[in-house]
């Protein structure tokens, strides 16, 4: 009898467990699902798989497939015709004459590239911006920064914010070479013994530090954060 007692008094001293949040597992759900858009090459208009079928790939409930492609539709990455299916979006429009093709360039080019576009990029989301646009950017920073707290990393959020920082921007150009860039950039983490997601959380101190930066109109401050994910960012890359 003393020793049940003993037994639940320690159960009753003990830190008990914390329950999965549902919305983090849905947001581990969107992240595969946007990998696999990612490394199939999946092009605007092109068809995802059915419910069914990514829950038996996911082997996972088709409810919680469900709110994942929630989350990447109101990220603006799918659009789901009833009926139909789900369907990967174009988020510049259906006419576009210019195709550009990178084609053998080093990650140093690439970086020196990247790093002139996204100064642009900041310089015009701050001229441009809207206060409510800004306020939106400074949200989703500020999620991800709770959710690494909890060191968890979203590839679905990290993508959003980079999409609303070059949207803002208002330059259509610039927006799809860097995501050219970006995308290249994520498929080669992928396929390297890097692809951990955690790696990526070093980085999300800077992305609220840009966000708020351009809310306050600090250009020097912008460029910093900014730098400074994208030297991360391809430090990786060549390990």
């Amino acid at each position: 009898m003393n020793n049940e007692t003993n037994t639940s008094s320690d159960q009753g001293n003990r830190i008990s467990m914390k329950p999965i949040e549902k919305k983090s597992l849905y947001l581990k759900i969107s992240d595969s699902i946007y990998r696999y858009i990612q490394m199939n090459n999946l092009q605007p208009g092109d068809k995802l798989p059915s419910e069914r079928d990514m829950s038996a790939m996911l082997q996972t409930s088709r409810n919680s497939v469900r709110e994942a492609l929630r989350i990447l539709e109101d990220r603006g990455l799918i659009y789901v015709k009833t009926g139909s299916g789900v369907f990967i979006n174009n988020p510049y429009g259906e006419n576009n004459s210019l195709t550009i093709q990178l084609t053998n360039c080093t990650l140093t080019e690439m970086e020196e590239l990247q790093n002139a576009l996204d100064h642009e990029a900041v310089k015009n989301a701050m001229e441009r911006g809207t206060i409510q646009e800004k306020d939106q950017l400074v949200a989703t920073a500020t999620e991800m920064v709770r959710l690494a707290s909890d060191n968890l990393y979203s590839h679905v959020l990290d993508r959003s914010f980079h999409d609303s920082l070059y949207k803002i921007g208002r330059n259509n150009a610039i927006e799809q070479m860097i995501n050219k860039i970006r995308s290249y950039r994520f498929i080669q983490q992928e396929d390297s013994q890097n692809g951990n997601d955690s790696i990526w959380l070093a980085t999300i101190p800077q992305h609220l530090a840009l966000a708020q930066a351009l809310k306050d109109c600090k250009l020097a401050a912008a460029i910093q954060a900014i730098d400074e994910i994208n030297e991360y960012g391809f430090k990786i890359a060549r390990k």
